[in-house]
């Protein structure tokens, strides 16, 4: 028997879900029985083979409950955007898990640190954040590809993973193993919004006799933002003291959310922009980084900084290698070839950046500005807790003025969009060029600490980042090489 409603919600180039409703296959009573099928910039992340072959590209079975969690997580699942944990505990660590579904799997053990009662709310809190975030959540004990939605400023990271977690039906494999897409989040909000309400109107009209059961579902506003979202952009304990000790600011986010909100799409705002990536709980902390945040630099950038802009969305994969690329194109624009790179704070405010160093919380690394005018600022600051952090801080700075569609970037601890990635590839090898260091380095690779002196004297660079991005460019053999040079070049006291 054919289906009798089939239709698809949104762009199959950016998100789109499709729906189709027919006759079970097996039983009776399942009014809502149909076919699902999500589809990620033309990629179907619901096909499937089967054991004996047969290629599916929707998943069949009831609905109704999918309906339901699509009703219920919606808000979440199109505005939350931090991660309610650390992958790793460790502060000076700038690995970053590459999507949410690293994320899910890195923290699958709690930190040992942790106290009884901390690790049981450390699990509720993940558990809960997988409830409105991971596909499989929306049908129990249906094979659903293992897909994770989490926004990323005004967009939305989908991720799956089919390799780690594989289908849980025996047999069944999906075409997409692996993968990240960055689409917008309003695509995603508006084909979720109607689907609800058009797949819902189809099945009352078809079973008027289920009205009551689906009332809930088929309304226009049944997936509406309201007023109190704004705090799903943000971390949950900086939203928690912003509601109890900092009420002009929610009431002005509040405003926000009535006047902007489409459906379960909130755009970001200008304290929003700033916070999502600070995981604050002192209101004079919140202060401290939304003032720096408001600085008003007097000049514009210079032509010569000006011609060098190349604003893009990062990739979601390897987001590092455009900023390698970007960084030596930037060179030798610039004409700096394979030698030192000028101060970089001097040479910023030549190029007519204003420059501050300020004392912002510890997690915070750096701030950077620039207005719909063309002026940039940026805000160092020197008591950041990652020392890798510090030594490419001004270069990162650099790369979100000249890379980022964002206006307002915030590198540190909690950060986790993948322009902060890009930056500090780009910082880096605008300090250190490939080609420069082998011109250093006797034999062209590294076999010990004073190897790496000779690059760190020649290029005027921090011994963190340089040993860290000597291993990543393969001039440094092996891990332990680097973490036995890196602690050697800290016990004696380099900078």
């Amino acid at each position: 028997m054919s289906d009798w409603y089939a239709r698809q919600f949104g762009d199959s180039g950016r998100f789109a879900i499709a729906i189709a409703f027919g006759a079970p296959g097996h039983g009776k009573g399942h009014f809502a029985w149909g076919g699902l099928a999500l589809w990620v910039k033309d990629r179907c992340l619901t096909r499937a083979v089967d054991a004996e072959g047969v290629v599916t590209d929707s998943i069949r079975w009831e609905l109704l409950e999918f309906l339901l969690w699509l009703q219920q997580s919606a808000t979440r699942l199109v505005n939350e955007e931090p991660l309610p944990a650390l992958a790793t505990a460790d502060a000076q660590d700038d690995i970053k898990p590459r999507d949410a579904c690293d994320w899910f799997d890195l923290t699958e053990d709690p930190p040992t640190t942790l106290s009884e009662s901390e690790e049981d709310e450390w699990f509720l809190a993940r558990s809960e954040w997988r409830e409105h975030h991971a596909l499989r959540r929306a049908i129990e004990g249906v094979a659903l590809p293992n897909v994770y939605f989490r926004r990323l400023g005004d967009m939305v990271e989908v991720s799956w993973d089919n390799e780690t977690r594989a289908s849980p039906r025996a047999g069944l494999r999906f075409v997409e193993q692996r993968g990240t897409e960055i689409v917008p989040a309003s695509a995603l909000s508006k084909a979720i919004q109607q689907s609800l309400y058009e797949v819902v109107s189809a099945l009352k009209e078809r079973h008027p006799d289920c009205g009551a059961l689906l009332a809930s579902l088929a309304k226009p506003n049944s997936c509406e933002a309201e007023p109190g979202d704004w705090k799903w952009l943000i971390h949950s304990s900086t939203a928690e003291a912003i509601q109890g000790r900092l009420g002009q600011i929610a009431k002005r986010l509040e405003r926000h959310v009535l006047e902007r909100h489409d459906g379960a799409y909130i755009p970001h705002c200008e304290e929003t922009l700033v916070l999502r990536h600070a995981r604050l709980t002192a209101p004079a902390d919140i202060e401290t980084l939304l003032n720096a945040a408001h600085a008003t630099p007097k000049r514009r950038m210079s032509n010569a900084l000006l011609s060098l802009i190349k604003r893009s969305v990062p990739s979601a994969t390897k987001p590092w290698e455009e900023g390698y690329r970007r960084a030596l194109e930037v060179r030798e624009m610039l004409g700096w070839g394979n030698e030192p790179m000028p101060s970089p704070e001097t040479w910023l405010v030549e190029q007519h950046v204003a420059v501050h160093r300020q004392t912002l919380p510890s997690d915070v690394a750096l701030l950077s500005l620039v207005t719909s005018d063309d002026r940039a600022t940026i805000t160092i600051n020197p008591a950041s807790n990652s020392r890798r952090r510090r030594e490419v801080a001004y270069g990162a700075a650099l790369a979100h003025i000249l890379l980022d569609e964002d206006r307002v970037a915030v590198d540190g601890l909690w950060e986790h969009w993948p322009s902060a990635a890009r930056a500090r590839a780009f910082a880096i090898m605008l300090q250190l060029p490939d080609d420069g260091v082998r011109n250093i380095l006797p034999n062209r690779r590294v076999r010990d600490a004073s190897d790496v002196r000779l690059v760190m004297q020649h290029f005027k660079s921090g011994p963190v980042a340089t040993t860290r991005h000597l291993r990543n460019r393969r001039f440094i053999s092996s891990d332990e090489l680097r973490d036995d040079i890196v602690r050697e070049l800290l016990v004696s006291g380099e900078r």
